[in-house]
């Protein structure tokens, strides 16, 4: 008789989804509350629930959770900002479609901003560009470099710009987030302002 492991296997997938999910989602909970330096990999999978070998079946240190958390985040934004159907007409409309869509993601998921502001000294130092962010970066590149192919974007540095928005887009975000009402628009018009006029 033939044993069919595909259920078990896709159970096995399931789990360990879950699993690493679970590691992420208390390293956030715990980043926040405690800070990155104060964390520990036992106050981590403390708050999992988990037994510290599962923790070890997934990630070798707090760093590594860290990582995990803005990659993972990183993956979400693009998925919230890329939209292949889109066809501004020039650069600042194509910026404030993607800047409205980052700005509202941001709001939707504040905690990611909140490890950074908290930490800001020690995320910057270590892990800010992880390769996920990166390659969000290069594909908004590419997006950019496609736009003056076409006539429709000025012509500039397009390494320079990707250099430049990843820490202005993260200051504004986590300005935005700090307060009591957030102002989607007010942020965007700012962002797009220091963007293209340097102001």
């Amino acid at each position: 008789m033939m044993v069919n492991n595909s259920h078990k296997n896709g159970a096995r997938e399931t789990n360990k989804t879950k699993n690493r999910q679970a590691i992420i989602d208390a390293g956030i909970r715990v980043f926040i509350s405690k800070g990155v330096s104060e964390t520990t990999v036992r106050d981590i999978i403390r708050s999992t629930g988990l037994a510290s070998g599962t923790f070890y079946n997934y990630f070798n240190s707090k760093e590594e959770v860290l990582v995990a958390i803005f990659n993972d985040f990183a993956k979400e934004i693009g998925k919230n900002v890329r939209d292949e159907n889109i066809q501004p007409n020039n650069f600042e409309e194509f910026l404030r479609i993607k800047l409205t869509r980052f700005f509202k993601f941001v709001s939707s998921k504040p905690e990611i901003f909140m490890i950074m502001s908290n930490n800001h000294n020690l995320v910057n130092n270590f892990s800010i560009n992880t390769p996920q962010i990166i390659l969000e970066i290069d594909y908004l590149k590419e997006e950019i470099k496609e736009g003056i192919r076409k006539g429709i974007f000025p012509n500039f540095d397009v390494d320079l710009f990707g250099t430049v928005i990843r820490p202005v887009t993260d200051a504004l975000a986590q300005e935005m987030i700090s307060q009591k009402k957030i102002n989607i628009k007010k942020y965007t018009d700012k962002c797009i302002d220091f963007l293209t006029k340097g102001t």
